[in-house]
């Protein structure tokens, strides 16, 4: 990943920067690597194999060959994707919630899906997109939150992935780093998240990670409602809670959390992990990963792995640590040496 910025763990600032990278399992690397670059417009930092080391923090077998492609907006450092071509007999999607048979459900607790901004008109990117195999699963909808405007469509990505394009109509500078140029798309502004516990999830991100919350903190209503329902597949009455996570120094890599109110809400079938399909991995820069750990014991307790040494993609050496969030999101907290 490209140096950035290291986040400071003082109170009442981040403990970790914006989401670097979203980990996306494909079955089909080259097709997926070949419609990112011609369709999307991103760019390939880096194209290596795991190492033993970082296997060993994902607790994948040592013998994996794990092929990972970096993928970036014009090298921006944040909101990029690693394309990860798992071993198949590992590959449970994480998240199949559209179409016929779908395991998983709209509500389902967990990751929801990765948020890119494109240029306007939206319909040039979305009949490109659809032309390549990424159906859309309802019409574009137009709609306000608080002084925003935004246009947004959702779509079945690679192996089902949902992916969410937007057109900002009207959007603060620090959600949006830049307006894409025609059949181009953004780096990874957002991922939204499913959370059936917005107290919990807000105690993880922001007592925990230290990350702001603000921006976006509102209950939908009206019509503004119904088209964020029809955006995420769910009953037109539902009420929506939305509250917005991020890095207040990066306008990319932040965190919506989505509460649909009283719907029920299962776990997903498979939560996030490497090997799966879909999204496996949520990784974030962190300057020290001690004092992290420390603050996550006072206000969560759900370490997923050890800090452990491990070799990335660069060659450089790192230590990393897993940590599961209130709603199955696994981040990968990384310190450089």
């Amino acid at each position: 990943m490209a140096t950035a910025p290291a986040p400071s763990t003082s109170a009442g600032t981040t403990a970790i920067s914006g989401i670097e990278c979203v980990t996306l399992g494909v079955r089909d690397l080259p097709a997926a690597l070949l419609l990112c670059t011609d369709v999307l417009g991103l760019r390939v930092e880096s194209d290596t194999r795991a190492s033993v080391s970082l296997l060993a923090s994902w607790r994948l077998a040592p013998t994996a060959d794990v092929r990972l492609v970096e993928l970036s907006a014009d090298g921006y450092a944040f909101g990029r994707l690693r394309l990860a071509q798992f071993p198949p007999e590992a590959g449970h999607p994480t998240r199949l919630d559209h179409g016929p048979g779908a395991p998983d459900l709209p509500t389902d607790i967990g990751p929801k899906a990765l948020d890119l901004y494109v240029a306007n008109p939206l319909a040039a990117t979305l009949d490109a997109l659809v032309a390549r195999g990424w159906p859309a699963r309802h019409a574009p909808v137009r709609f306000h939150i608080r002084d925003t405007e935004t246009e947004e469509v959702m779509l079945s990505g690679p192996d089902g992935v949902p992916v969410l394009l937007m057109v900002g109509h009207r959007h603060p500078r620090r959600a949006q780093r830049v307006v894409p140029g025609a059949g181009r798309t953004s780096e990874v502004a957002t991922v939204s998240v499913v959370t059936a516990d917005l107290a919990a999830t807000r105690r993880f991100y922001v007592e925990g990670l230290g990350l702001a919350a603000d921006g976006v903190d509102d209950t939908m209503e009206g019509e503004d409602a119904r088209c964020v329902c029809r955006l995420f597949g769910v009953p037109e009455d539902t009420r929506v809670q939305l509250v917005l996570f991020r890095d207040p120094s990066q306008p990319s890599g932040k965190v919506l959390a989505v509460h649909f109110v009283g719907l029920p809400g299962r776990t997903l079938q498979h939560p996030m992990r490497p090997g799966n399909v879909g999204m496996a991995l949520f990784s974030s820069r962190c300057h020290d990963l001690d004092a992290l750990r420390a603050r996550l014991e006072r206000h969560w307790a759900q370490e997923e792995r050890p800090i452990m040494h491990a070799a990335l993609g660069d060659g450089r050496p790192a230590r990393v640590m897993l940590v599961r969030g209130p709603n199955g999101e696994l981040f990968e907290f990384i310190e450089r040496s």
